[in-house]
């Protein structure tokens, strides 16, 4: 599997009927705003290029993740939710993926009720609605970049649990794996929505890697937690439980890389899986403290992101922005206790803005809409015995909150 980048032209046409469509005859293919989309295709991933009908000057860079002759292709930009546009390939007078029509993304959450949980969808212009069938008592759960596939473990009769994938519409629910008295967990799915990684744990734990194709699984470590796959599949990062150190594994040659890290620290894999964001226990002038890092893959060379020489800030849940050099984390200023705000940042540790203010609450689990335009997160009374999480929901352009669901957590954006 390799990453490759390649100029693609994204072109927007306005189809306003079902006239115009038939006489071009186009397949309808629905996706989010980032994709991706697969293509299969014996010619070179160069050969693949977005054509317009009416506006061949717009062209936007895109990048290509190629496995065996299937590619995924990815706006180096989010495209615009209701367009269409229209892929094509050198030589071929016909598209190749046919009437991209981009959807509106929609947001993920657990409810929590009578020690259970069930998770819901939230979609602009309908009412939010149960994913999880009214018996299923949901433990945790993943999507795919797509947005198409969501994976979820639920509860059993045996003690264990269960692994159960569903449609974002709620169709083709399945099983896909009975753990049976062991409990599943911490899953995580690659781009092409082929590779599923989970911690199985009972009498004793392992990591596994299972084929979603096939159903095969594959035995990876016997011990580690906050696992997460690369967007591309290819690389697993695990924090070692003994040592506290983060490990990242390439499945295709074995070959690992290790760096120091630790409980709670880690942080999101790049888009082009080429670099992923960790924290680090940093002791300046023996004073314990928090530090991100970017480690590179494969080269493994570590770069210092977002750093603090003075001690007072500490950096947790570390990820990307759309903008290079521009990061999201969660931040705890020691001098306001123990809450931690979401803040913007710059490399260093330059403030570019502070989105949450409030030190009655704890925020996190942050995660940004396809077009980076809104951020949903948690956030929990830190000073209230009876206390409950919240899912809420920042707008960028009018620096305004909503509170879109009462006792609910882990909020995902389904693109």
């Amino acid at each position: 599997m390799k990453f490759r980048s390649v100029i693609f032209f994204f072109l927007l046409i306005h189809l306003t009927s079902c006239s115009s469509i038939n006489k071009i005859n186009l397949d309808k293919v629905e996706t989010g705003m980032w994709g991706p989309i697969e293509v299969t295709s014996g010619k070179a991933a160069s050969q693949l290029f977005y054509s317009t009908l009416e506006s061949p000057e717009i062209r936007i860079k895109a990048e290509v993740i190629e496995n065996n002759k299937h590619f995924l292709v990815y706006p180096a930009e989010p495209l615009k939710a209701g367009e269409i546009y229209l892929l094509k390939e050198e030589g071929r007078p016909k598209p190749v993926i046919k009437n991209i029509r981009i959807r509106k993304a929609c947001i993920l959450y657990l409810v929590h009720s009578n020690a259970s949980s069930a998770l819901w969808e939230n979609c602009p212009d309908t009412e939010p609605f149960q994913l999880s069938k009214p018996d299923e008592a949901i433990e945790d759960y993943s999507i795919s970049q797509s947005g198409e596939l969501i994976i979820y473990t639920r509860f059993n009769d045996a003690g264990g649990n269960e692994i159960w994938q569903v449609n974002r519409d709620g169709t083709q629910r399945k099983m896909i794996l009975d753990c049976s008295t062991s409990n599943c967990s911490n899953l995580g799915l690659d781009s092409f929505a082929s590779k599923l990684v989970f911690i199985k744990k009972g009498l004793t734990q392992q990591i596994e890697l299972m084929d979603l194709k096939t159903g095969n699984l594959i035995f990876i470590e016997r011990s580690g937690s906050e696992i997460s796959l690369s967007q591309d599949g290819r690389y697993l990062s695990l924090l070692d439980d003994g040592s506290g150190k983060l490990s990242v594994i390439d499945l295709e040659n074995k070959n690992q890389i290790t760096v120091q890290s630790g409980n709670g620290l880690m942080g999101e894999w790049a888009r082009d899986s080429q670099s992923i964001l960790y924290g680090e226990m940093d002791f300046w002038g023996g004073i314990p403290g928090v530090k991100v890092n970017e480690l590179e893959i494969p080269s493994g060379e570590i770069k210092p992101i977002l750093f603090d020489p003075s001690q007072s800030l500490e950096f947790y849940q570390p990820s990307y922005t759309h903008v290079k050099g521009i990061y999201l984390a969660s931040v705890r200023l020691r001098s306001s206790g123990a809450s931690r705000q979401l803040w913007l940042l710059r490399e260093g540790a330059e403030k570019i803005k502070q989105i949450t203010t409030d030190p009655q609450f704890h925020y996190s689990s942050p995660s940004w809409s396809p077009d980076y335009s809104e951020l949903v997160f948690q956030r929990f009374p830190i000073n209230k015995s009876d206390g409950h999480p919240q899912v809420v929901v920042w707008n960028q352009d009018s620096d305004t909150f909503r509170i879109i669901a009462e006792n609910a957590s882990k909020p995902l954006w389904l693109p």
